[in-house]
């Protein structure tokens, strides 16, 4: 679609300042958005690096780069500290992923995944402004289509929050929609693809493209393909591919939602037969302050235009009917596959109110309005950026705990707390304390060191460190202001923990 520049005649009854400042946006329109795009990436890669040398990052970042480092060292996708798999092909379905390997080959460190992510995030603002100054006949409005999404939190936040591929998914999705829209075939085919790569739900948000071009009318090539490709991954990671590379019978997908049933016909039978039941789980006061966070920024714009936010559903119910609040927060990364779809269905929303006659002179202030709220909701909600800025460096401490980082050998098994696994990822194997849903406690004596920071760990968890410092088979090696570094003697003996009742914190799936 070509970017109509013609101006409404709303823009006649301006000031003439105004005009005058609206002209010159136009004109460079194309260098101010490769500048938002440019500044917001070295910022947030710079805040990302940071976060890490602060230590304020966590197992994710080190679960990531092991995969990648194993990548490159010949062992493709291969992963420790997973419940009943040794690869993360065993926990979900991510080759786009490894196309990260060949560049992170050249400085294998953390920061390189940050930065990368940091750089790729803001490049899916180009399409929202395209098809925003097309669909508006405006580039000022294309540049505020694009503001929005930088000032979005819940793409701040999952930037900011690790590393995970989610994000590019993302930023693939939405070029996607803008190939789709403009009807380049190879476009939409390639971008598609790499969606499809960073998660196996990422097949849904297909699907739901190829529904939304059956509803537009634009040929079966271009909706029962993406139809078929979007369910058929779906099924081949979930049915196939995952319990191929597992060695148990469990995926996440039973873990998280077991609570409705313990195969997936069961699950969905609890769907349709129990609504009373389901809703009880998602109608909880924090599932629904999410979804004000969610669309309120958004003024709920998207529920006018439900042939594009219906893109969000299987995602956005896949969050809400999880019990781990990490789903249902905007401060992690699970919104990539919701928050692209509400916020073109509210631009398409803004957009149809310019094709109305009747009410045409009201969209610039709606995208005003659109704004507005993004950039209360983050005063309201609080940006990462103002967090970070705000938040205490204990230098002396972070000094101190990566000095305990390197005295553990670089060729063995770990096991750590989440804020260390980023540093020690460069081996075969790691594993986490306390332990998770995911991250299961009797992998936790596997290591040959294990080192805790106390305070990262929920109080009823810390019981496992005592039996551990009880067993003859460890000696503390460092305990001082609540970090303490223990070595394992004896890695074969039959795991303590595994015996030992789930902590409260953890999620009832896994008790």
């Amino acid at each position: 679609m070509k970017a109509e520049h013609s101006p409404d005649a709303t823009q006649s009854r301006l000031p003439l300042w105004l005009r005058r400042l609206h002209a010159w946006v136009e004109r460079h329109a194309p260098a101010l958005l490769t500048a938002m795009v440019g500044l917001w990436g070295v910022i947030f890669a710079a805040a990302a690096v940071y976060k890490l040398q602060a230590m304020w990052m966590g197992f994710d970042l080190g679960t990531h780069e092991q995969v990648l480092w194993n990548t490159v060292h010949g062992r493709i996708a291969a992963s420790s500290p997973s419940r009943g798999t040794t690869s993360y092909f065993g926990v979900d379905i991510i080759p786009t992923e490894l196309l990260f390997a060949p560049l992170y080959a050249l400085w294998q460190r953390p920061a390189t995944l940050l930065v990368l992510q940091a750089l790729i995030v803001p490049l899916g603002a180009i399409p929202l402004y395209l098809l925003a100054a097309g669909r508006l006949g405006s580039r000022t409005a294309g540049l505020a289509a694009a503001g929005l999404y930088l000032l979005a939190l819940p793409v701040q936040y999952a930037t900011l929050y690790e590393f995970q591929i989610r994000v590019v998914g993302t930023v693939c999705f939405l070029w996607a929609f803008w190939a789709l829209e403009e009807r380049h075939a190879w476009r939409f085919a390639l971008f598609a693809a790499l969606a499809l790569g960073t998660r196996s739900e990422a097949g849904f948000a297909l699907a739901g493209l190829g529904l939304y071009a059956a509803l537009q009318r634009r040929g079966w090539r271009w909706s029962a393909l993406p139809i078929l490709a979007g369910f058929g991954w779906v099924l081949l990671c979930n049915a196939v591919l995952i319990p191929a590379a597992r060695n148990d019978a469990g995926t996440l997908y039973s873990f998280l939602y077991g609570w409705m049933g313990p195969t997936s016909g069961a699950m969905v039978k609890t769907l349709l037969t129990r609504p009373i039941f389901v809703l009880e789980h998602i109608a909880t006061p924090g599932k629904l302050e999410y979804l004000l966070q969610l669309g309120g920024p958004l003024l709920f714009l998207f529920v006018l235009r439900p042939s594009i936010s219906m893109i969000a559903l299987p995602s956005l119910l896949l969050n809400l009917l999880s019990p781990d609040r990490i789903h249902w927060s905007i401060r992690y990364h699970y919104q990539a596959f919701v928050l692209p779809w509400l916020l073109l269905a509210a631009l398409y929303a803004i957009a149809d109110l310019r094709q109305r006659p009747s009410t045409r002179r009201w969209w610039p202030a709606a995208l005003a309005g659109l704004v507005a709220a993004t950039v209360v909701a983050n005063l309201v909600w609080r940006s990462p950026l103002q967090t970070l800025a705000s938040r205490p460096r204990p230098s002396e401490r972070i000094a101190a705990l990566q000095q305990l980082v390197e005295r553990l050998p670089a060729d063995v098994p770990v096991t750590v707390s989440s804020q260390f696994g980023p540093f020690v990822a460069r081996r075969e194997q790691i594993f986490y304390f306390p332990g998770n849903i995911v991250y299961p406690k009797e992998y936790v004596e596997r290591g040959h060191w294990l080192l805790v920071d106390r305070a990262e760990v929920p109080g009823d968890c810390l019981a496992r460190l005592d039996v551990l410092i009880a067993s003859a088979s460890w000696s503390v090696e460092y305990d001082q202001d609540g970090v303490i570094l223990l070595r394992n003697h004896n890695p074969t003996a039959p795991a303590l923990l595994a015996t030992l009742p789930p902590c409260a914190a953890e999620p009832a799936e896994a008790k």
